[in-house]
């Protein structure tokens, strides 16, 4: 893959926020991983359907606010540790509570 023509201005592989980003992304679960590669492809199938740019935007802030997020340790914690069974059953978790557990 190094050696694919990238266009001026495209991050090289070495970089270091690169970096960071695969090693947030190397310590989420299995699942978690399959999530992202799921909205990735979905983003840029809506885009090659509709041809709207703003798909590929929402999808590119979108992951650079999660990979950021989640490359926080206590964030990343807070997310571990939250209830499991309100997820699961689809109901929502306190937003306050996990901001609170940021905060500490």
């Amino acid at each position: 893959m190094k050696d694919e023509f990238f266009p001026a201005g495209s991050v090289p592989h070495d970089d270091p926020a690169v970096g960071r980003a695969m090693a947030t992304i190397d310590g989420l679960q299995p699942a978690e991983q399959r999530e992202l590669l799921r909205s990735t492809y979905r983003a840029t199938l809506a885009f090659q359907r509709t041809k709207d740019i703003d798909h590929l935007v929402h999808f590119a802030n979108n992951l650079l606010a999660t990979i950021r997020l989640r490359g926080i340790p206590a964030y990343a914690e807070a997310i571990r540790s939250a209830p499991k069974d309100q997820a699961e059953s689809g109901g929502s978790l306190d937003i306050d509570e996990v901001l609170n557990r940021l905060m500490e």
